[in-house]
């Protein structure tokens, strides 16, 4: 019998190096302090201890090699603290990684069977780029194998280790989709330029959106596929980005994820 009230429930949280520096408390600690200005007093709201609070801002300005919250002057209680641009965009990406998380969620409550999510799984974010196509060809190497694929006006090249091509009984003819992440892509307005990267892909800019730090930019590669880039509103400004800039943005293979579709 059917138990209405049941849902689906996870959390996530950010890694590096498989180390944990981030999830849905410290992103509310970073919150709280943008709001009241202080760690002591965000630290009051969240329940906890100052000193647990300060550890918690040092560990994620440490591992992010950026400066998030910064602390002014005024003794162990006083002073105050200020979300900095960093810390700003940090939040933002975050909040946009748990609207996909929550999409994923909603996708597994509403489609009990694996076949049916896979199929109707539909990767869409600011973050996320997701074409669909059919492996080509499958090159295999002693530890990972060079999978291409054909996405009609271009073609998407990734490198997959030889057990996950096995796990996933992957052939020549499959439907799949490529994701890549759009930090991992670097953008360029010489199309010419030679990089160490086998993906390469041309076109022109339809949107920038700016954020406190980096900016998406959204380029229009045909008729039907958009890819985004992350790019830091530094080069945005010095390389002059904006509608109508014809521009080529490139990746390797090792940034390439590969779903197969069923």
């Amino acid at each position: 019998m059917k138990n209405n009230n049941r849902k689906i429930d996870g959390r996530f949280w950010l890694t590096n190096n498989g180390e944990y520096f981030a999830g849905r408390g410290r992103i509310e600690l970073l919150k709280h302090i943008k709001e009241t200005g202080s760690i002591a007093r965000a630290a009051k709201v969240m329940g906890m201890s100052y000193k647990a609070a300060w550890d918690s801002v040092d560990a994620m300005n440490k591992m992010t090699g950026q400066t998030l919250v910064l602390r002014t002057s005024g003794g162990r209680h006083g002073g105050g603290s200020k979300i900095t641009d960093a810390g700003l965009e940090f939040i933002e990406r975050y909040d946009k990684y748990t609207e996909t998380f929550d999409k994923v969620l909603s996708i597994i409550d509403n489609n009990p069977d694996i076949e049916s999510l896979i199929n109707s799984f539909d990767i869409k974010s600011s973050a996320d780029n997701a074409f669909n196509g059919k492996v080509l060809n499958i090159s295999e190497g002693a530890v990972y194998s060079a999978v291409e694929i054909d996405c009609i006006s271009f073609k998407i090249y990734a490198s997959v280790s030889k057990s996950s091509v096995e796990r996933m009984a992957l052939e020549n003819g499959d439907s799949v989709t490529a994701l890549i992440n759009s930090n991992q892509l670097i953008l360029s307005l010489d199309e010419d330029i030679h990089l160490s990267c086998r993906n390469k892909f041309t076109g022109t800019v339809n949107s920038v959106k700016k954020g406190a730090v980096n900016s998406e930019v959204f380029i229009d590669l045909d008729n039907s596929n958009k890819l985004c880039v992350m790019v830091t509103n530094e080069s945005i400004d010095s390389m002059n980005i904006a509608y109508g800039s014809k521009v080529s943005a490139f990746c390797k293979a090792s940034s390439v994820l590969i779903v197969k579709r069923v």
